[in-house]
């Protein structure tokens, strides 16, 4: 059996209309890791049957199967807006080219789903997952490094391996690179920061049934929450804001080329943590979290992207 390579692997998308029944994928982006995969569960026999010669059980069933897995891929200007409406719920549509403006909201159920296609480096085969959704998008950067985006994913079941799809790029590849970042302003002071990390979840739990070994479509089983996290050379006006509970709107804007932004604005933002322990004689850090709300307005989280793509969920 032939050898073959994670090199080339990619991963497509594409925007179910009915949950589980897979259609083709219209956005694809080169993987950086994944660990998608089918997986089936099989259990003993509940009963006492054994075998006269041994004390060993005789026979066992499938519980489930169940679909499962996160992936990461680069985070660019153009190429990501189906990852950020299923993540985060709509998307509504502005301006007009070369600059169309795309906001991305928090809605109370995520769309549809998704029918992802993950090509397994050079082995020419593919792996075809439906009814998937995003439980759960990280979104981060750190100082010298480009922007990543990672997904946990829950879904209904894939097909057999078999002959992988072609990946269609866009001729679009502008990475979101830690030197296109803005400061964090937060109650009226601008901060610089060392590191970034956002996290949508989505709070999905499967819903196994009688008369299948798959889960019905997955629905909440909880609140949903955004989280903020950062490391910045430490300041005391966070610890204060921390201890008197100040809270408000946290943004930051990438800037990168051909007036491509991507602004996110963490809304009703408060800090529960603001770490800025001593350790030895050079710069002093903190590490500082936050976690969003909602005002009945303002739901928790808006990401603004200006780009050249006339599709709000393109390739």
């Amino acid at each position: 059996m032939a050898t073959y390579l994670g090199r080339n692997s990619s991963i497509g998308f594409g925007e179910e209309s009915t949950w589980g029944t897979a259609v083709s994928r219209t956005a694809w982006r080169p993987l950086n890791s994944s660990s998608l995969l089918r997986t089936a569960t099989f259990v003993p026999r509940p009963d006492l049957k054994s075998d006269a010669g041994s004390a060993m059980r005789r026979g066992h069933y499938q519980s489930a199967e169940e679909m499962t897995g996160s992936f990461e891929i680069a985070a660019t200007y153009d190429n990501i807006g189906m990852l950020l409406k299923h993540a985060l719920g709509s998307v509504a549509s502005a301006g007009s080219g070369p600059t169309y403006t795309y906001t991305y909201t928090l809605a109370a159920a995520p769309p549809t789903g998704l029918t992802i296609e993950n090509v397994r480096g050079t082995s020419t085969n593919s792996e075809l997952f439906e009814g998937c959704k995003i439980n759960s998008m990280t979104m981060s950067v750190n100082a010298g490094e480009c922007m990543m985006v990672s997904c946990d994913i829950i879904g209904q079941t894939a097909a057999a391996r078999s002959s992988a799809g072609t990946p269609s790029y866009s001729g679009n590849e502008n990475l979101i690179e830690h030197h296109h970042a803005g400061q964090l302003s937060f109650n009226s002071v601008s901060y610089d920061l060392s590191s970034f990390t956002l996290t949508v979840t989505n709070s999905l739990d499967r819903r196994q049934l009688l008369g299948s070994k798959l889960t019905a479509e997955p629905l909440r089983s909880d609140f949903m929450s955004v989280e903020l996290s950062f490391d910045i050379e430490a300041v005391d006006t966070l610890y204060t804001a921390l201890l008197a509970n100040t809270q408000g709107d946290a943004t930051i804007t990438f800037t990168g080329p051909s007036s491509r932004t991507m602004a996110f604005t963490v809304q009703n933002f408060y800090l529960n943590t603001v770490d800025g322990g001593l350790s030895d004689a050079g710069i002093v850090t903190a590490s500082c979290a936050g976690v969003a709300e909602s005002d009945g307005t303002d739901e928790g989280l808006s990401i603004v992207v200006v780009n050249g793509n006339n599709n709000p969920v393109g390739n």
